[in-house]
């Protein structure tokens, strides 16, 4: 599948969580959110793209621990040498992807430009 439909479906189940359902339930729905408060759905809908975010985080990041893994379990030598190099630059790798994906990356550059 391309990533563009991938990513579009991520978008549809972060809009619409519930999917799609009967025209008499969609209505109620929507009559309930007009009557609600608009800042609640708001936030949910943040919540759930953020859940969506932190999901495609650690699939990202088991992608690329697989090949490492693999690498430990051959019996060739060569390759469970090159994975216990490639295990420091993945370490590495991760730490800096989920501080960025973490937010902790932004503060600690704020924190060094500004002070």
């Amino acid at each position: 599948m391309k990533l563009v439909y991938v990513v579009l479906l991520i978008v549809i189940f972060a809009v619409f969580p519930n999917g799609f359902t009967h025209a008499s339930v969609l209505s109620q729905t929507t009559a309930s959110y007009a009557t609600g408060n608009n800042s609640t759905e708001i936030n949910s809908i943040v919540q759930r793209a953020f859940d969506i975010v932190a999901g495609v985080s650690a699939l990202i990041i088991a992608i690329l621990w697989v090949p490492i893994a693999m690498g430990y379990f051959s019996k060739d030598l060569d390759r469970k040498a090159d994975a216990r190099e490639r295990t420091k630059d993945a370490l590495i790798g991760t730490i800096i992807f989920v501080m960025a994906v973490s937010g902790v990356l932004y503060a600690v550059i704020h924190y060094i430009v500004v002070g």
